[in-house]
This record gives C-alpha cells, structure tokens and sequence, in this order.
C-alpha cells in the first residue's frame, strides 16, 4: 500500500527525531546514577589560569587484560586514602580501590565521586566533580589487588567561596551502588564553572 506523500514526510520526520535523541551526549553522573564508561574520552576541561592541568599520557583499550571478571560492584571494594602531591595552588589526592571479595573483578573509566559538605551557607551540600579529558583502559583486580584514580583539587583559601568537604561519595565505573569515605578538606567551589580546577581521573592500576 502506497503511503500518502504527507504521511511519508511525516514518518521521516519521526525516525530522524528517534536518531537525533539517541545519539545526545549525556553529563556527569550525579549521586545515584551509574557511572558511565561509554566513552574513552570524558567533557574537556582544564584548570582555570595558574592552576594548570596535568597532562596524562594516553593508555590503550586494547591493553585489556585476560581473564577480566565481572565488573567491580562497591560493596566488593574497599577504599583508602592514598598519596598527596601537587603545588600549593592544585593538589591531587590519589583514592586507592582495593577489591576484598575472593574473585577477579574489573574496573573501567571513570568513577563518580561527589563531594558533600558545607557550601553557600547549606550543609550537606552535594558537588558532582566532572572527568578529566583522557583515555584509559580496563583495570582488572585479582583478590587483594588495588587500583587507584586521583582527584585532582583547588584547596581553598579560607574565603566565602570555599567548600569544607567531609566525604566523598564514590560510584565505582558502571556501578549504581555507593561508598563514602571521609576527606576532611576546604576546597575553591567551582560547580558552575565549565572548565573547573577540581576534577577525576579514570581507574588505573596500583596504588
């Protein structure tokens, strides 16, 4: 049966309305939605003026290893605090992943970690950190094994637009579960900022 010729217009209006929404990039994963590791690359930010940017070498998805297991779930992980480096005006804090549960597992992207404290006069405020433009590669984590990713941060100044964070909220990649781990810290707010100073980096592996 021959469609009308408006009908035909119409229905190829509808399909390339379906691509387009498919296809629409989606943000940073706020508290309790999945961290995604869809992409290998994360939004492109860098730190604003003196505050520089590291920049991190590229690792290749094809260094994936053998015998990778199920994706590492939070409850199978356990979390610590590990190095501190960087210059008075940025600093990154290094978060070891180790898993405790008696099989492999694997860890791939980026983590979503929102800081959660004191800001703009409210406690208990929430700032979903955004992902650092890079590559990276599956981490897999036999028992015992650790895995890291760092968050690099603008401390603050003592000043009214400082955020006094008590913990990190941490969702391991492609994980909709949640860990918290304390991180007593004053760091510059920037959660409206399109290029923040204060940012993740993926998984990798050691400590």
């Amino acid at each position: 049966m021959k469609l009308h010729p408006a009908m035909a217009a119409a229905a190829g209006l509808v399909a390339t309305g379906f691509i387009v929404t498919g296809c629409a990039p989606s943000s940073g994963s706020p508290a309790g939605s999945p961290s995604s590791a869809a992409s290998s690359a994360a939004p492109a930010s860098s730190a604003p003026q003196s505050a520089a940017r590291p920049v991190s070498s590229p690792s290749s998805r094809q260094g994936q290893a053998a015998g990778g297991g199920a994706t590492c779930q939070a409850a199978a992980l356990s979390y610590a605090l590990g190095a501190v480096s960087g210059t008075p005006a940025q600093r990154t804090q290094v978060v070891d992943l180790t898993n405790k549960g008696t099989a492999a597992c694997a860890l791939q992207g980026f983590p979503g970690v929102d800081l959660n404290g004191i800001a703009n006069g409210q406690q208990n405020y929430t700032w979903s950190l955004e992902r650092q433009s890079a590559r990276y590669a599956r981490v897999t984590l036999q028992p015992g094994q650790t895995g890291h990713f760092s968050l690099v941060y603008l401390p603050g100044s003592s000043a009214s637009g400082d955020m006094t964070v008590s913990k990190l909220i941490i969702t391991p990649p492609n994980d909709y579960t949640q860990a918290e781990v304390t991180w007593n810290q004053s760091v510059l707010l920037q959660d409206g900022a399109t290029r923040p100073g204060t940012y993740i980096t993926p998984v990798v592996a050691g400590s």
